[in-house]
């Protein structure tokens, strides 16, 4: 049996830990991982001691990006993996309870995704952030770049998305893409922080207070139908894998 890519922790009585394990491949995320993502999310939200969920990469890196070698062997290439992604990214967002990105290192593609789909996010200062995906040839995600947008707005996003920029963890506090940068250090004390802080206050009206934040959300996303560019994507990856 291989190991566990994510690991499910509790990090005090009401403060559910999801570790992305996969240290020696920068926590990339392949297929296998989103789905132990889901269920331990899942899990999470059925657990009535639970009030708040940290996620976390093991070591030097929150998450690379996705693994390409999932990717590339689907046929067409990578829609399954996004059809696991974007039940993945939806796992977080709706979510009963806050989710708090740890970010350290590098937060690539998927991952700064990821990021931004937490409800909250706490950065190392030197941490790295970006969507590299111009250079890579693909698309992301229509709702998610609904979300990246509404976090940070048009420009900034063009900023990250047409050059392959990263920005550093105080920057991104800056422009609304985490909540806070702070020294490396002092990362992991920090979430625990914040974490219990909302695991102190009233479940019901924290939880009422997320659900409120998300029909807002959809209130300000544009209503149309993202069908088109869910496809161009599959389309420009094909046309890139396979040239």
């Amino acid at each position: 049996m291989s190991a566990p890519l994510v690991r499910v922790e509790r990090d005090g009585p009401h403060v559910g830990r999801i570790t992305l394990d996969r240290p020696e491949q920068r926590n990339a995320i392949s297929t296998a991982m989103l789905g132990e993502l889901v269920a331990a999310l899942a899990a999470l939200a059925t657990d009535p001691e639970v009030r708040t969920v940290v996620l976390a990469g093991e070591g030097p890196d929150f998450c690379a990006g996705a693994d390409f070698r999932d990717l590339t062997i689907m046929q067409p290439p990578g829609e399954d993996y996004g059809t696991s992604f974007e039940e993945a990214i939806r796992a977080i967002a709706e979510h009963p309870n806050p989710v708090i990105a740890q970010v350290q290192g590098a937060a690539f593609g998927a991952g700064c995704q990821v990021v931004v789909a937490c409800d909250l996010a706490v950065a190392a200062e030197d941490a790295k952030l970006g969507i590299p995906a111009a250079k890579l040839g693909l698309l992301i995600n229509y709702e998610n770049l609904q979300r990246l947008v509404l976090a940070i707005g048009p420009k900034r996003a063009g900023w990250l998305m047409y050059g392959g920029r990263a920005v550093s963890g105080t920057t991104a506090s800056q422009w609304g893409l985490v909540n806070e940068a702070v020294p490396a250090d002092q990362l992991a004390s920090r979430v625990h922080q914040v974490a219990e802080r909302i695991a102190r206050g009233a479940p019901l009206s924290v939880r009422g207070s997320k659900q409120g934040i998300g029909v807002v959300l959809e209130t300000l996303s544009l209503d149309r139908d993202a069908g088109g560019h869910h496809v161009a994507a599959f389309d420009l990856l094909a046309a890139e894998a396979f040239g």
